[in-house]
C-alpha cells in the first residue's frame, strides 16, 4: 500500500515558494542549503548570466552548473566557458542525508 503525503511533508523551494516534491532531483539552495526545485535553481543561474549565441547554462555535477557553448554546427561538441558550484561542495545536507537513509534502506 502506498503511502499518501499531506502538502506539510514537503519543504517550500525557497526561490518559487511551491512544494518541493521530488527531493531526489532538489538542489541546496545556495547557502541557506534548503532544498529547490532544479529548474528553479537553473532558471536563476540562467537569468543572472549574460548568455552569448550558442551558450547554455546546464548541470554538470556533484552540484555544480556550468556555461556552456556549443560548436557552430551542431550541438554535440561544445566548451564549457564558465563553472558555477551552486552547492556546497562535500557538505551533506540533513534534508538529503534522510533521502539516502530511506534508498539504502529499500
Amino acid at each position: 500500500m502506498e503511502r499518501q503525503f499531506d502538502q506539510k511533508d514537503f519543504p517550500d523551494c525557497p526561490l518559487c515558494g511551491k512544494p518541493v516534491r521530488y527531493l531526489m532531483t532538489a538542489i541546496a539552495q545556495g547557502s541557506s542549503g534548503e532544498p529547490a526545485h532544479f529548474d528553479c535553481v537553473l532558471k536563476t543561474i540562467s537569468d543572472a548570466e549574460e548568455l552569448q549565441p550558442r551558450e547554455k547554462v546546464c548541470y554538470l555535477g556533484n552540484g555544480s552548473f556550468g556555461v556552456i557553448k556549443f560548436k557552430q554546427s551542431g550541438q554535440t561538441k561544445f566548451t564549457i566557458r564558465k563553472r558555477i558550484q551552486y552547492e556546497e561542495k562535500d557538505k551533506v545536507f540533513p534534508w538529503r542525508k534522510r533521502i539516502s537513509n530511506r534508498v539504502k534502506s529499500r
